[in-house]
């Protein structure tokens, strides 16, 4: 079963922030089988930092993502889309 979650947040401004006033941050969670890949940028750009996880089962995968969707809306972030 594929999966793919991005969330979308404007970036943090102001003097604790550390964003640009108008730019949007960007993180998508993608599920693949048992892997996991987060990536995370600024929306304006193509580069992005990624990280891939291998999990013991596709459930564990599955609720990995889940587990960080909900981390990432509780900090501020809106699901862009979800398939």
């Amino acid at each position: 079963m594929d999966k793919k979650i991005a969330l979308l947040k404007a970036s943090d401004c102001g003097p604790m922030g550390r964003g640009q006033t108008g730019k949007k941050k960007v993180y998508e969670i993608q599920v693949s089988g048992r892997v996991v890949t987060f990536s995370w940028g600024m929306a304006e750009k193509v580069q992005r930092k990624t990280q891939t996880i291998v999990c013991s089962s596709n459930q564990a995968a599955l609720a990995m993502a889940s587990n960080k969707k909900w981390d990432k809306l509780s900090s501020g972030y809106a699901v862009a889309y979800e398939v």
